[in-house]
Parts: C-alpha cells; structure tokens; sequence
C-alpha cells in the first residue's frame, strides 16, 4: 500500500515550496515544487525530507525537484557541504531535476556532496534515476 503525504501546514509565504512525500514498495519518493530557490529553501525542504527518512527509517529516496528558478553557486556549495550531516548518512538519494538548465549547478553540488560523504547522483531522466536507485 503506497501512503501519501502533502505537507501543506504553512502557508506560500511562509514555506516557498509544497513537499509531497509517498512512500513507494522500495523507496521514499519526495516531489518538491516552487518557484524560487536558494540556500535558506533548499535547506528547509532537505531538512523536512531528513525528517521523513528518519520517522520511517528509509534507506533509498528519490527527490523529484520542479523549481524553476535556479540557486547560486555559493548556495548550492554550501548547502551540498552540509547535506551528510542533515542524516543522510547510509542513505542512497537519486535527484532527478525536471530543469536541463540547472544540470552543470546540480552536478557541482553533487560533487561537493560526495566529496563530503554523501551517497547520491544527480540524473536527468526520472527512469534512469529509479533504475540507479534500486540497483543493489
């Protein structure tokens, strides 16, 4: 049985993101949509998907991003370096961004993540990213 959650407890203004999260047979599927990104958004919305990992102590999560609007440079280093240390240690992320545009930013904050201990890819395609986040 597949459970979906809409976190929809704080109005646009105050939360500039909507958090959908289901929990699929093998994996946490997280879809996040705005229209504004930088590094006080990005933090929150990889906080609260922290916090879902954690209550239902997923291992494999797939993050859907729709954001139009891409974060700086600086954004995406700091907040790729903090990533590891958000609980997401042991845990396998697959990123599959619905914007071409942000692929050399999202690749960068990748790098850094790993670099830091992360275990993720960034992907382009949803179905290359599901398919990477099931292999064992």
């Amino acid at each position: 049985m597949l459970e979906k959650e809409v976190n929809r407890s704080q109005s646009p203004a105050e939360k500039p993101y909507q958090l959908t999260v289901e929990q699929r047979p093998q994996y946490l599927y997280i879809y996040v949509t705005g229209e504004n990104d930088n590094y006080e958004i990005s933090r929150r919305y990889w906080l609260e998907v922290a916090e879902h990992c954690r209550r239902t102590n997923s291992k494999k999560i797939l993050i859907d991003e729709d954001i139009k609007e891409d974060a700086s440079l600086a954004d995406v280093y700091q907040l790729a370096s903090e990533l590891p240390q958000m609980g997401f240690f042991g845990v396998r992320i697959a990123f599959f961004d619905r914007y071409a545009a942000h692929q050399d930013l999202n690749e960068f904050g990748e790098l850094v993540a790993i670099n830091r201990g992360l275990y993720g890819k960034i992907f382009n395609n949803f179905d290359e990213a599901e398919t990477w986040l099931l292999l064992d």
